[in-house]
């Protein structure tokens, strides 16, 4: 309860200090989310202030790395602020995808979606080694060497027609 007796100045003043004081300390009814926020890039930090995700539009580069397209979208980062994944859209070429990186750099594992076709792409030392993915109605999935040479692909079209091509081996027995 204030005194009656208590000067405006005085009742002006504490009240700007309880509002300040409100914002800092956790909000008040004084204090509402923002309705819109508008920025190019927003980074979320681990507690020793490493960004650990990004959201930016466009994308910076990965550390060491110049995109070869503008991305717009997340990134995933490790301790060490190098790139490890990310939720992407790349619009001059038609793709959106989620993709997790090796620790070498190169897209391990990704999710897409490549100019309306969806696919899915597993790769090891830098080469495809499994791709699934639809084109043009027909579901299929192609089986790499270690070399990314396709090996096997399994075939299934629209009409339900399936299809099995280089089922036969190109490895030489003992």
């Amino acid at each position: 309860m204030i005194p009656s007796h208590v000067p405006p100045f005085v009742l002006a003043g504490l009240s700007s200090g309880c509002l300040l004081l409100g914002a800092c300390a956790g909000g008040t009814a004084a204090t509402r989310p923002a309705e819109s926020l508008s920025v190019r890039e927003l980074n979320i930090v681990d507690e020793h202030g490493q960004t650990r995700v990004r959201i930016a539009a466009p994308m910076p580069d990965p550390q060491g790395l110049k995109r070869a397209v503008t991305a717009y979208g997340i990134q995933f980062l490790s301790a060490s602020g190098q790139e490890i994944g990310g939720l992407g859209m790349l619009d001059s070429i038609g793709v959106r995808g989620l993709c997790f990186d090796s620790e070498e750099g190169y897209e391990a594992m990704c999710m897409g979606l490549e100019q309306g076709k969806p696919t899915i792409t597993f790769r090891h030392d830098w080469k495809e080694r499994i791709t699934l993915g639809v084109v043009d109605g027909v579901a299929g999935i192609v089986l790499h060497d270690a070399q990314g040479n396709p090996r096997l692909r399994l075939e299934v079209d629209k009409d339900g027609t399936t299809r099995a091509v280089g089922v036969t081996s190109t490895s030489t027995a003992p």
